[in-house]
């Protein structure tokens, strides 16, 4: 639909429902300010709830107290400790999906961010990094938390919505005063909030011929640079968005190091460190030799399907490297002890 036919339908059941010209007007410059940034028009909270095909007592109820719907556990982190994971019930998850398609996607973001966009993988992140004579990792420390409400709604207002739109979207989105981890909108939100500061430092890092990207809460430089030189500038620029680095998490890895980005070696073709590969072929000796049962038994491993984790984590690595022919053996051999554990179930 064009914007004249909107304007014109408009128009025609405003003036059904007795709406005076000035009514019209306003809502229309409202309306055209939003369909000019191929925003969905969304005129107030139960037009909103319309669109998004709940009942508004059910709308009204996630955004009044959005700690009702969600399921809160908790994972272990790659380094130790605790990662809170705040997943949304289905209803709500749907609700996310609706406005990061719609709403979110509309949104501009910098060259720099690689997660979470259409189109793009974890690939458009580590292809920059290869073949560098250093490789520079920091990390925003307790990144989703302090990318809080305010923020958020400060977006929708600025893309042009009215208070109690934005006010819902937010609280659609936010959980507790911030953006959860684990909702479907809290990464393109996160890309969002931090345009300008991929801005800042990308230009920053031009000057200098550095390559920079950012996959979320993972910042990755590489080149040949003063990698203190490069802390305190992007120190500095996070401080303005109250946001710091985590200083146990910041890596420099020079040539004839590892160097990863993102969990991916790029020293020459990206692909998984040597560790886990050696982990997944140690694993597939001692099942082909004792078992699955006396392998899980020896190894204390609780997961019910772990042949299936393994044969995921395999596949993930083939994504990153495609002509690995020792992994892509692998591949097959799970296949067939996969074939085989399936039988057993069914003879037995």
């Amino acid at each position: 639909m064009e914007w004249i036919e909107y304007r014109s339908k408009f128009i025609e059941n405003a003036q059904k429902s007795n709406k005076s010209r000035k009514y019209c007007e306003y809502w229309l410059e409202y309306a055209e300010n939003l369909w000019k940034q191929k925003f969905p028009v969304v005129f107030s909270q139960k037009h909103l709830c319309a669109l998004l095909g709940y009942d508004p007592v059910y709308v009204y109820a996630v955004s009044n107290a959005p700690s009702n719907f969600y399921h809160c556990y908790h994972i272990p982190k790659k380094n130790g400790g605790l990662r809170e994971i705040s997943e949304p019930l289905p209803n709500l998850k749907e609700i996310q999906r609706w406005i990061l398609e719609n709403v979110l996607y509309c949104f501009e973001v910098s060259p720099y961010a690689k997660a979470y966009i259409r189109g793009k993988s974890i690939k458009d992140n580590v292809r920059f990094h290869r073949r560098q004579k250093k490789v520079l990792s920091l990390d925003i420390k307790d990144f989703y938390n302090h990318l809080t409400d305010w923020m958020v709604y400060q977006i929708f207002i600025e893309a042009g919505y009215n208070e109690a739109v934005s006010m819902m979207l937010t609280n659609l989105c936010c959980l507790e005063g911030s953006l959860p981890q684990g909702a479907p909108t809290s990464a393109a939100l996160s890309n969002i909030l931090l345009k300008n500061f991929d801005y800042k430092v990308g230009a920053f890092c031009k000057k200098s011929k550095i390559r920079f990207t950012r996959y979320a809460d993972d910042m990755t430089f590489s080149g040949d640079f003063d990698e203190k030189e490069v802390i305190a500038f992007v120190k500095t620029s996070l401080e303005k968005l109250r946001l710091s680095v985590n200083g146990e998490k910041t890596r420099v890895r020079k040539q004839g190091q590892q160097q990863e980005v993102t969990g991916i070696v790029v020293n020459d073709k990206p692909q998984l460190a040597k560790s886990i590969r050696k982990n997944i072929r140690k694993d597939l000796y001692y099942i082909n030799k004792y078992g699955l049962q006396s392998h899980l038994q020896y190894i204390k491993e609780e997961r019910s399907k772990y042949l299936e984790h393994l044969y995921g984590l395999i596949n993930y690595a083939l994504f990153i490297n495609p002509n690995d022919k020792e992994l892509k053996n692998y591949k097959a051999n799970i296949k067939c002890l996969m074939k085989k554990e399936k039988e057993n179930k069914l003879n037995n």
